[in-house]
């Protein structure tokens, strides 16, 4: 029998040998006591050995968080403002009497009432609520049949009201409606199947390679979204309006290789990421049409794999040979109370945070990593490669007379690493950048002009009395800043096209003892793009800044090409 243990598909019956059950603990229990924090995340232990957690929620009406883990079944309280956990275990779990395995659980939310909890259970094709007052669960049964699947895969839930809810699963290529007044505890009564019509948008694609990805509910307009993808193939976009129960279908460009995560800002723009590359979109509320083009949408990309990632110092700039340009895999995808977009990277190992108003994106760098999900040798101990497989998050938001409602924290869970841990976004990032020209037309091909762009980045101290906003920044005599630069050229981020200078290649910045309170220090490079082939036509964004041993920061710079 064959066994595949990796991060999304793991799953090993009694039947295996010993050695079979080892490998499958090595990938995904973590290690004992291996906690990690740096000045903006601070990890977690789990109390339960291989939990495997992955879906995730904050509870707003309680200050708690609730998460799965989805070895044993068991449903995790952990409580903040004092840092203990509690444990209610799931009546009925696939996994849990067998020697190693799990089933996936990608999504947890609280209803509108704030008093009930439902999360997906792939291997029982079953949505779960647990009623945090009476603390008791009700299981719901999913009536899917197939002849390729035993279980629809749930994945992605939203509620429109209190009475109604909507869900998708990767395998049930349909909406499903679930009236939660009707719903019935070990039944499938209250839940309604929309089949959605592909209407031949995957031609050519056999049916058990296509899946869902997520949804989500624009409220006002009444439409849910949705994204269907065959994973590095395809991507559609799909409309549904509540009103006249009508499907509308885009078809995304050829660049878009698996739409997975999908939120709406407050301007009900719709955000996916493609969980296949580098990249996330912005697109406007799309014209009634079949097939979108990349004039209506906004292309943006991460910064390039941290050198981290392959155990080498993202200070260290002597190896050429790094191939950064690989794809950090953005996932899920949230919007915020403050205007920002928030996915997960899940190979930069990453939790990304995207300002559309003023254009800029930071990267918070998670604490651990796991050589195992690397291409390190895993026997040498001596160094930090891989990374540490942040499935899925939640936001946590709070309100002050001063601020109003901001976004104050956000929330993930560590799949193979046993860990829960969270981005304390109550402390200030110290650094801004300056980026000169930010839009620039240029002639494509080897003949083009070549482009400069100088980035000036300011430190601020931070070493006030105001602990709520101190930087460990200021801690070090030197800081060290590495320039960092990606584009929509390619979707993995990759500036195709060009040869890129750097000068310098890496910022040293002096934190002297006469650097008071108010003072800032800044320090500066340039970039040089010299085309050496062809380039399309078009308009492309840069992702130009700088990485940190916490943060990347980056602004985005407009760059059109023409003939």
């Amino acid at each position: 029998m064959t066994v595949t243990l990796n991060f999304a598909n793991a799953s090993i019956l009694p039947t295996q040998p010993p050695n079979q059950i080892a490998e499958f603990e090595k990938w995904n229990c973590g290690k004992v006591d291996d906690i990690n924090s740096n000045f903006y995340i601070e990890e977690i232990q789990v109390p339960e050995v291989c939990s495997i957690p992955i879906s995730i929620a904050f509870d707003e009406k309680d200050n708690k968080v609730w998460f799965i883990g989805t070895r044993n079944g068991t449903l995790f309280e952990y409580i903040p403002s004092n840092q203990t956990f509690k444990t209610y275990q799931i009546p009925n779990w696939f996994s849990r009497d067998l020697p190693a395995g799990n089933s996936w659980s990608w999504d947890l939310k609280l209803d509108k009432s704030g008093n009930n909890i439902w999360f997906t259970d792939e291997k029982l094709n079953s949505l779960w609520k647990f009623n945090k007052n009476e603390k008791e669960f009700e299981q719901f049964v999913i009536p899917f049949y197939s002849n390729s699947y035993s279980t629809a895969y749930p994945v992605s839930i939203e509620f429109m009201d209190d009475k109604n809810m909507y869900f998708v699963g990767i395998r049930s290529l349909s909406l499903w409606h679930g009236y939660t007044d009707r719903m019935t505890n070990g039944t499938s009564t209250g839940i309604e199947e929309i089949p959605i019509p592909l209407d031949g948008l995957f031609k050519g694609i056999p049916e058990y390679e296509i899946g869902i990805g997520s949804l989500a509910i624009d409220h006002a307009k009444k439409n849910i979204w949705i994204t269907a993808l065959a994973f590095e193939k395809k991507g559609v976009l799909i409309k549904y309006n509540l009103g006249d129960k009508n499907f509308t279908l885009y078809e995304l460009p050829d660049s878009f290789r698996s739409p997975t995560g999908i939120t709406l800002d407050s301007n009900d723009t719709v955000w996916i990421t493609d969980h296949a590359t580098s990249s996330l979109y912005k697109i406007d509320p799309p014209r009634e049409s079949v097939t979108l083009t990349p004039s209506d949408m906004e292309h943006i990309v991460t910064s390039p794999l941290s050198s981290r990632i392959y155990g080498v110092d993202f200070k260290d700039t002597s190896n050429k040979s790094l191939h950064i340009y690989e794809n950090s895999l953005p996932y899920w995808i949230d919007s915020t109370n403050d205007g920002s977009i928030v996915t997960n990277e899940h190979v930069g190992n990453k939790i990304a945070r995207y300002f559309p108003g003023n254009e800029t994106m930071i990267e918070y760098w998670v604490p651990s990593q796991n050589i195992l999900y690397s291409v390190c040798d895993p026997n040498n101990l001596d160094i930090e490669c891989g990374y540490s497989n942040v499935l899925q998050f939640d936001i946590e938001s709070k309100t002050s007379p001063t601020l109003g409602n901001y976004t104050s924290k956000i929330w993930f869970t560590e799949q193979s690493e046993n860990k829960i841990g969270f981005v304390d976004l109550e402390k200030t990032v110290p650094i801004s950048l300056t980026v000169t020209p930010n839009h620039s037309n240029i002639s494509g091909g080897i003949n083009g002009e070549t482009v400069r762009i100088d980035v000036q980045a300011k430190i601020k101290n931070l070493k006030g009395n105001d602990l709520t906003i101190r930087s460990d920044f200021t801690n070090e005599d030197n800081i060290t800043l590495k320039p960092v630069i990606s584009g929509t050229f390619t979707p993995n981020g990759d500036i195709n096209g060009f040869e890129a200078t750097i000068e310098p290649e890496v910022l040293h910045i002096n934190m002297n003892q006469n650097f008071t309170d108010s003072d800032t220090k800044f320090a500066s490079f340039s970039i040089l793009l010299k085309p050496v082939r062809e380039i399309p036509p078009g308009n492309y964004n840069l992702m130009v800044g700088v990485e940190s041993k916490d943060i990347t920061m980056m602004k985005k710079v407009r760059l059109n090409i023409i003939n």
